[in-house]
């Protein structure tokens, strides 16, 4: 009998306690996401493929906002390749449009693209990292913040709105990397 509490506290405790769920990624693609940039580096860590090793190297990123409830959930993508900046140290993102792939409806569609930066696909949505005791920890979900935390954070990260265009092309970019590579 203690046996079988023990593995549906276990079998409870894996769902009730799981990372990342589907709902929460496809969140960061919604129209009411809301997208910013930071103008500062951070640092992002991925296993390196058929190794033990882990990669880590600084990047601008982007802060997903996505509103629910009264909270707000947390995101970043990393930019990699970053082709030029403005007088603030800010990505300049560019966007054209070009006819691609979509695997879910098998047909190819007008889609934003960019070659003004890159990104690594294991970071299109990330939960980040935080620092505990001097010690770098990757997040296993994504930050669940107040208003008034999410204020804090964006200033903190020097992080400032796109406009509405870029926000749009940004959003529509990320989901069809997201969901035509992996």
């Amino acid at each position: 009998m203690k046996k079988f509490i023990l593995m549906l506290v276990f079998i409870f405790g894996t769902f009730a306690f799981s990372e990342m769920t589907t709902s929460e990624v496809e969140s960061f693609f919604s129209p009411k996401v809301q997208i910013y940039v930071s103008n500062q580096k951070d640092l992002f860590c991925t296993e390196v493929p058929g190794t033990d090793e882990i990669d880590c190297r600084e990047f601008n990123y982007f802060v997903n906002v996505v509103p629910v409830g009264n909270k707000y959930r947390v995101s970043y993508t990393p930019l990699d390749d970053v082709k030029s900046y403005d007088k603030e140290k800010y990505p300049i993102l560019r966007y054209r449009t070009e006819k691609k792939y979509y695997v879910k409806s098998r047909k190819k569609q007008d889609t934003p693209v960019t070659d003004s930066y890159g990104i690594t696909i294991d970071y299109v949505i990330s939960p980040g990292a935080e620092t505990k005791k001097g010690k770098r920890y990757e997040r296993s979900d994504f930050q669940m913040l107040s208003e008034s935390e999410l204020d804090a954070l964006l200033k903190s990260k020097k992080a400032k709105r796109l406009s509405p265009e870029t926000e749009k092309n940004t959003r529509v970019f990320l989901d069809w990397l997201f969901h035509n590579n992996n």
